[in-house]
């Protein structure tokens, strides 16, 4: 099975990262249009991830590619660090941009009925990742100290079966085999110890292969309307690795960052041929992670692990779509969603920086024959500036003083990210 999966693995992890919080902005340029308000619409082989059941709608083999391809940027504003003796870090009030990179996310479906009430479904694609990159050079970025990059990602092959219980109800159930990857760069402060101080602490984890689940219900008691449910499982993850401070010495390291389980519920009215509204609640469950402790297999710098405190909380995102058919060829769309951030203020750090966001989404389909071209253009904004006014634990501890006391970080930031998707499926 793993031989199998590996080219499939290599396809979704490929070049593959997001800006933001652990979570994907789309799955398939169609889905993605619609604000990701799709799990009562799901009729192509992106239902594999939006709702299993929905794979009950296709009524030829089709074959789905295609990528999202996302500009982020993430703006610090007056950072003002102080140490656990008093000191200003300098640049005292500094602000400063992300360097990360444009990042490509891939996706690759194939949806099929077999016989009867019968379907099967298989995709590629990455349900959630992150890569920030900052600014390395203390001088020009304080928060260096704290964090200059860090990635996670988790790239799964998702093989699906759906059954059509009667002309109203129809069930999914798809077993997701992934891999993940983390990993952490950031600078030591320790002004008092000129041998280590600004040395770089860097982090590199994997999860070699790890398993979750999907399962969906789709209920349509009239023709024009339809209720989608679905579940997607936490998912258990073991990570070993590496850390090391640069120079200095590597030792082996191991941890578990579980990724979280989602509730996503939707419907889809049709009030007459042209014209698809659409609308979901998901509810994610963020609060699992408590935070994670990062284990040493000996000593490093005199420790044995080191403990992220991250108590997030779960969130609710409401997601709204319309579609209005203008011709045989053409059908236009628009999508937004809520996204309200699970990081509280005391722990937010430049290793996840987050914020509530709201996106907005524009996209086409066009059908030529058994050819179909989708896309999207998105915008993700933040609602508003964050504030931090020295309360984050993270950003403290990051500036300890001589006997170790944590400093205090005031800062404030925001951000945005542009994001643009083409998908191509073929009907046989």
């Amino acid at each position: 099975m793993r031989k199998f999966l590996l080219p499939l693995l290599a396809f979704s992890l490929s070049s593959t990262a997001l800006a933001g919080n652990v979570d994907t902005f789309g799955i398939g340029a169609k889905a993605t249009a619609l604000g990701g308000a799709f799990s009562a619409y799901a009729d192509d082989p992106s239902a594999v991830y939006y709702n299993p059941a929905g794979l009950t709608q296709i009524e030829k083999p089709i074959v789905s590619v295609g990528a999202e391809y996302l500009v982020p940027t993430i703006k610090v504003h007056d950072y003002r660090a102080v140490d656990g003796d008093g000191n200003k870090v300098q640049p005292y009030g500094a602000s400063f941009t992300d360097d990360s990179d444009a990042l490509t996310v891939p996706y690759l479906g194939f949806a099929t009925p077999v016989f009867g009430g019968l379907y099967f479904g298989v995709a590629a694609y990455v349900p959630y990742g992150l890569h920030i990159k900052w600014d390395s050079d203390p001088a020009k970025n304080p928060a260096a100290y704290n964090g200059f990059e860090s990635y996670y990602v988790r790239g799964v092959v998702t093989p699906t079966l759906a059954f059509k219980l009667n002309d109203k109800w129809a069930f999914g159930f798809g077993i997701s085999f992934g891999r993940s990857d983390a990993g952490t760069q950031r600078r030591i402060y320790a002004p008092s110890i000129p041998s280590i101080h600004n040395r770089i602490i860097k982090g590199d984890l994997h999860d070699d292969f790890n398993v979750s689940f999907n399962v969906g219900l789709l209920y349509k008691p009239y023709d024009n309307f339809s209720i989608g449910v679905t579940y997607r499982s936490r998912t258990n993850t073991n990570f070993r690795g590496t850390v090391e401070v640069v120079g200095v010495d590597k030792v082996g390291a191991e941890t578990k960052i579980d990724h979280p389980d989602q509730l996503q519920v939707g419907l889809k009215y049709r009030p007459n041929k042209r014209l698809t509204l659409t609308a979901d609640v998901v509810w994610t469950n963020w609060s699992l992670i408590h935070g994670y402790t990062v284990k040493f297999d000996r000593p490093l710098l005199g420790k044995t692990q080191e403990y992220f405190p991250r108590d997030w909380k779960d969130t609710r995102q409401l997601r709204l779509g319309i579609e209005y058919k203008w011709s045989e060829i053409l059908t236009l769309r628009a999508g937004y969603f809520y996204d309200p951030s699970p990081i509280p203020d005391h722990t937010f750090d430049m290793l996840w920086p987050d914020a509530d966001k709201k996106t907005y989404s524009v996209g086409a389909g066009l059908k030529f024959g058994r050819l179909r071209i989708d896309t999207v253009v998105q915008y993700i904004i933040a609602e508003y500036k964050r504030e931090i006014g020295g309360e984050s634990v993270n950003l403290n501890n990051s500036y300890p003083g001589v006997n170790g006391n944590p400093g205090t970080v005031a800062t404030s930031a925001d951000g945005h990210l542009w994001g643009y998707g083409l998908t191509v499926s073929y009907l046989f």
